[in-house]
């Protein structure tokens, strides 16, 4: 098991345990570079064949999951093979499963169900359309995970394959019995395991809708799927009609694939028996009218200019609207007016950019269970399925394309599907081309698990020369190119050259903002990015420096910019009404700690004992004792003053007298953060708790005293032998 705070890689740092499985720990982890969270699933390769089975299936898993881009379907970031133990870094998905909502309510509503089942239709659709095409196998509700904001993301590709239009069989059984197709466990004789193809996943998706929709599970009494209306009459015959032939035993007479099963979903009302009576009716109504239509339409012409006026009239309109419910923070509402904007007229930009943007707002304003007020992918998902389909060639449009691109990039960390909409920009357009080129050639390198650092740096460095030359103080895409080159740059601090050729770029950075006096960004929100960079330059920087004095003047800069970040942060928590200490659980609590601990650190290292102890107390002082980073605090401050006094005299017995005023310090230390939150928790205050609890009771000397009392008895006893 990992335990809390270990960093992989140099960046994943491990939060919690979220789940356990037979062979596998699942972590909550956060990228301390790009300041998200990612599950983290840990494999010990012990030899077993259980764990090389184990470790087989995840291999699959992650050879599908690295090359896909749907909402539905998680992503595979990172696979690290540390100690022997594999390490895999994926989408970390909140919610709950399917298969435990019907356990708690029972069937669920048919317009949810439908909504779930066309989501899902897609994502297998896409996976089917994959070179190679992919086959899912093990659709069920246990397999599809609710998210909060209502969307659902399908899991486990463990029994996944690419499917082969050669093989006649599939070698092994796969699937869950009640949901799982008979091709995949054999005909109706029993003979053989028929090859299983895209209208396997339609079966398991239309025993999975069934279970859903009625509450009935095909795993269990009476095992069979049977219509769904014999459960509840008040049902659609036309949903009904749908499962029974997504469910049919022979393969041919299901959908032939999902685009089919997608439209009936779409229209299944339409399938419904009530709805053809009805339209039998209006046939006749509808051939007398339709001469009636052409002659209307001849005069109708004539007011086409009209019409084009009142259809920009309206699109303003939404525009307006929206601007006015994102001002109040009613994010949901916005984006609807956004919405009906561009489905008005997706020609232009602003209604798309308007749209993402205020979901990438409302996805940083989160609820007490931390659940953002607009999920991100949703939003997004919608555009490239407008830029997919090409919906007034918005798939040509350089300024939603670079919108949606940079979204990926810098919200998501996707550089896989930012590469692919840097990559649909016109190397021509007089405004994007050349930028999307330099961000294009960036995100694919980061796409890889393993980077040409060298290349990307060489890039990079391209990249903010560009930047420097080709846009004024004025320019808000200056700054916000400047926030992509820092982090690329503090992410590869370590490589050659990188610390001191980001001092320059950075610091440059932090001039040219302070020139800008435009309202198109919030400048403290760059200021915030720049000062967190310029802490890692300078610590880099101090570690390799020469000499003594050079560290030290590196690492008075890390607490200069630690300061300036904390003065930023502190703007921030007065804009946003909330506070840092007391019980509060924010971002900006997490925020101060880490600079606040970084200058305690800095002052240890250049032997600054009074400072760093201010800096701590400063802490704690702000934080209190209830804070979820208290205890951080707390027993940093412990473990400082004992490695101190530990370096200096390493017998406990003698502080008392050769370091009083820092063993004081000490256990005044240790008395106040007993009372902290969750310090018992906190691992480095548990190594030193033993010892503390001795020199506060005063019973080192005691046990000394014995240790060396039962020495000279054993001294003497040798001696009269």
């Amino acid at each position: 098991m990992t335990k809390e705070g270990t960093v992989l890689d140099g960046k994943y740092e491990i939060w919690k345990e979220v789940g356990r499985g037979g062979m596998s720990i699942v972590y909550l982890a956060r990228d301390n570079r790009l300041n998200k969270q990612w599950a983290v699933k840990e494999i010990k390769n012990d030899g077993s064949k259980s764990t090389q089975t184990l470790l087989k299936g995840l291999e699959r898993e992650a050879n599908i999951l690295k090359n896909v881009d749907h909402p539905v379907l998680p992503r595979i970031v990172d696979i690290i093979n540390q100690d022997g133990t594999i390490y895999v870094v994926m989408d970390f998905i909140e919610g709950t499963t399917i298969s435990d909502r019907l356990k708690k309510e029972g069937a669920q509503p048919q317009e949810t169900v439908i909504e779930w089942g066309l989501q899902l239709a897609s994502a297998l659709d896409y996976l089917h359309n994959m070179n190679p095409p992919v086959i899912y196998r093990d659709m069920k509700p246990s397999n599809v995970m609710i998210k909060p904001e209502g969307g659902v993301k399908l899991i486990d590709f463990g029994t996944a394959k690419e499917y082969i239009v050669e093989n006649n069989a599939d070698t092994t059984a796969l699937g869950t019995r009640g949901y799982a197709a008979p091709e995949q466990f054999g005909d109706k004789q029993g003979r053989g395991i028929y090859n299983t193809d895209a209208r396997t996943d339609i079966y398991n998706l239309g025993a999975t809708l069934y279970h859903i929709v009625t509450g009935m599970n095909p795993c269990e009494p009476p095992y069979e799927i049977r219509p769904i209306r014999e459960w509840n009459p008040a049902l659609s015959s036309g949903l009904e009609k749908i499962i029974i032939k997504c469910t049919q035993a022979d393969p041919n007479d299901r959908y032939h694939n999902c685009k089919e099963l997608m439209y009936a979903l779409e229209h299944y009302n339409e399938l419904d028996d009530e709805y053809r009576r009805k339209n039998k009716k209006k046939l006749g109504i509808f051939i007398t009218t339709s001469v009636l239509t052409v002659a209307s339409a001849i005069t109708s012409i004539a007011g086409y200019s009209g019409l084009q006026r009142i259809k920009m009239d309206n699109y303003h309109t939404y525009i307006e609207t929206g601007n006015d419910y994102r001002v109040e923070e009613k994010y949901a509402e916005a984006v609807e007016q956004y919405k009906k904007a561009f489905e008005l007229d997706g020609k232009d930009a602003e209604a798309y950019n308007k749209y993402i943007q205020t979901y990438i707002d409302a996805s940083n304003v989160v609820n007490e269970e931390k659940i953002p007020a607009l999920d991100l992918e949703t939003g997004l998902n919608v555009v490239s399925n407008r830029v997919k389909s090409g919906y007034d060639d918005v798939d040509k449009n350089s300024e939603v394309l670079f919108k949606l691109a940079i979204t990926y990039f810098d919200e998501l960390g996707d550089y896989k599907t930012a590469t692919k909409y840097f990559g649909m920009i016109d190397s021509r357009d007089g405004e994007y081309g050349e930028l999307a080129g330099y961000y294009g050639s960036v995100s694919l390198i980061l796409s890889s698990t393993d980077p040409d650092k060298q290349e990307l740096m060489e890039q990079v460095n391209s990249f903010a020369a560009y930047n420097q030359s080709e846009y004024t103080n004025q320019n808000s895409d200056k700054f916000i190119n400047y926030k992509t080159i820092g982090r690329i740059y503090a992410t590869y601090i370590t490589y050659e050259d990188v610390a001191e050729q980001a001092e320059q770029v950075m610091n440059q950075a932090v001039s040219d903002l302070e020139e800008y006096t435009g309202n198109d960004i919030d400048v403290n929100d760059y200021f915030y990015a720049y000062y967190d960079n310029l802490t890692v330059i300078y610590e880099n920087l101090a570690k390799n420096a020469e000499s003594q004095a050079d560290a030290s003047q590196y690492y008075n800069d890390v607490i200069t910019y630690c300061e300036e970040y904390i003065n930023v942060n502190d703007i921030k928590v007065e804009n946003s009404e909330v506070e840092i200490g007391g019980t509060n659980d924010n971002v900006y609590n997490t925020a101060y700690y880490n600079k606040i601990s970084k200058i305690a650190s800095c002052y240890n290292m250049m032997g600054k004992y009074e400072e760093a102890i201010n800096t701590y107390k400063k802490a704690e002082e702000r934080l209190g004792t209830n804070n979820i980073m208290s205890n951080k605090i707390y027993a940093e401050h412990l473990d400082y003053i004992y490695s101190y006094c530990e370096a200096r005299q390493q017998n406990p017995t003698a502080w008392a007298k050769e370091l009083p005023n820092q063993l004081s310090e000490l256990l005044s230390v240790y008395e106040s953060g007993k009372n902290v939150l969750d310090i018992e928790s906190n691992k480095t205050w548990k190594k030193r708790k033993e010892n503390m609890e001795m020199l506060s009771e005063g019973r080192y000397n005691t046990e000394t005293d014995n240790k060396e009392a039962e020495t000279e008895e054993n001294v003497d006893s040798d001696d009269a032998e």
